[in-house]
C-alpha cells in the first residue's frame, strides 16, 4: 500500500484496523517524531525516512523484539499463528481484548500466501508490525 500522507488519526485506525490498540499518547508520541515538518501528517518523504528507521532498527534490537513477540504468540511452536494465537498476542501484547473480526482483517493483511494462518517471515516483513513494536518500545 501506497501512503501519501498519514495523520495521527489514519495512523492510529490503520493500527486499529489490524487489531493493535494505543492510546492518543502513545501513537501522538511516535508520529511527532517522523513527522518532521510539523504540519500534523507524514508525507511520503516522512514516510520513506520513517520506513528506513524502522528497517535499520529491525537491524538491531527492533528485530529481537519483533521475534520475542512472534514467539510469545507461537503457542504450539510451530513458527505460524493461528487465529486464536493471533488473538490471545494482541490481548496479551496491547492489554485489550480484539474481537474476531479484528483478528480476520488482521489475517489478511499479514497472510501473503493466503493460507489463513501467518509465519514468521509474514510477520516479520509487514510494516504494521514494525510500526506497532516501534511504538510500543519508543514510549
Amino acid at each position: 500500500a501506497v501512503v501519501s500522507t498519514q495523520s495521527t488519526g489514519e495512523l492510529r485506525d490503520a493500527m486499529a484496523g489490524v487489531g493493535v490498540k494505543f492510546s492518543d499518547e502513545e501513537v501522538t508520541t511516535f508520529f511527532n517524531k517522523y513527522d518532521t515538518d510539523g504540519n500534523g501528517e507524514i508525507d511520503f518523504h516522512e514516510f520513506v525516512a520513517l520506513s528506513m528507521a524502522l528497517n535499520a532498527e529491525a537491524l538491531s534490537g527492533s528485530e529481537q523484539a519483533i521475534a520475542a513477540l512472534f514467539n510469545s504468540m507461537d503457542a504450539d511452536g510451530n513458527r505460524s499463528l493461528s487465529h486464536e494465537e493471533i488473538r490471545k498476542g494482541i490481548a496479551d501484547f496491547t492489554g485489550k481484548g480484539a474481537d474476531d473480526i479484528e483478528v480476520t482483517n488482521l489475517i489478511k493483511q499479514l497472510d501473503v500466501d493466503g493460507d489463513g494462518e501467518v509465519s514468521y517471515k509474514e510477520f516479520s516483513d509487514n510494516i504494521l508490525t514494525k510500526i506497532a513494536v516501534a511504538i510500543k518500545h519508543h514510549n
